[in-house]
C-alpha cells in the first residue's frame, strides 16, 4: 500500500513536470533554527494531510535547484498533524532518511520543498540559513513570499508561531 501511494506520488510529480503544471499548493513552508542551530523545517498543512517526503535542495542564484542535499520520507505508520517541525539532520521517529548531508553551509541557498500523498505541495522559497542565525529565539520562523511581477524578488518576513498559523491561512488553493 505505502509503495502504491508513494509510486503514485512520484508519478503526479513526474506529469506535473512533464505537462507543465504545478501541484496544487496545500500548506506552507517555513524554516527555523532549533536551541541547538539545526535547521528544522516548519510545515503548516492546509487541510492536515501532513507531508509524504521533504526535500533540501541546493539552491542557484537564479532561483532554480541543482541537487538534493536531503530528502526524508515518512513511515506508514505516522499519522499527520496540521502543523509539524521537522529537524531536517535529524528527523524525530517517522521519518526516514533517503539522503542527508553531514553539515549545511550557512552561504549557501537552500530551498525547502514538500509533498503530501495527493500531490499537494508547500509554497517553497530560496533562503540561506545565515538570515536565521542572528534572529532571537528558537521559535523566529523564516517565510518569504514573492512581491512584484517578472522583476520582483522574494521578501522575508520573520514570524512568530502564533503569526505562522495565521499565514498559513492565507496560502492554501
Amino acid at each position: 500500500m505505502r509503495r502504491t501511494g508513494l509510486l503514485g506520488l512520484i508519478c503526479a510529480l513526474v506529469l506535473a513536470c512533464l505537462t507543465g503544471c504545478s501541484a496544487p499548493i496545500e500548506g506552507a513552508v517555513g524554516v527555523r533554527l532549533d536551541p541547538d542551530g539545526r535547521l528544522v523545517g516548519v510545515f503548516d498543512w492546509c487541510r492536515g494531510e501532513g507531508a509524504v517526503v521533504i526535500t533540501l535542495y541546493r539552491g542557484m542564484d537564479n532561483g532554480g535547484v541543482k541537487g538534493r542535499v536531503i530528502q526524508l520520507e515518512r513511515e506508514q505508520d505516522r499519522r499527520a498533524r496540521e502543523t509539524e517541525d521537522v529537524v531536517l539532520l535529524d528527523p524525530a521517529d517517522g521519518w526516514r532518511t533517503k539522503l542527508a548531508a553531514a553539515t549545511l553551509d550557512d552561504e549557501q541557498i537552500y530551498d525547502l520543498r514538500a509533498w503530501n500523498e495527493d500531490g499537494g505541495a508547500v509554497d517553497d522559497f530560496p533562503f540561506r540559513v545565515s538570515e536565521l542565525r542572528d534572529r532571537v529565539g528558537p521559535n523566529t520562523i523564516l517565510t518569504k513570499n514573492w512581491e512584484g511581477d517578472t522583476d520582483g524578488g522574494y521578501v522575508a518576513t520573520y514570524r512568530t508561531r502564533e503569526d505562522f498559523a495565521r499565514y498559513a491561512e492565507t496560502v492554501c488553493d
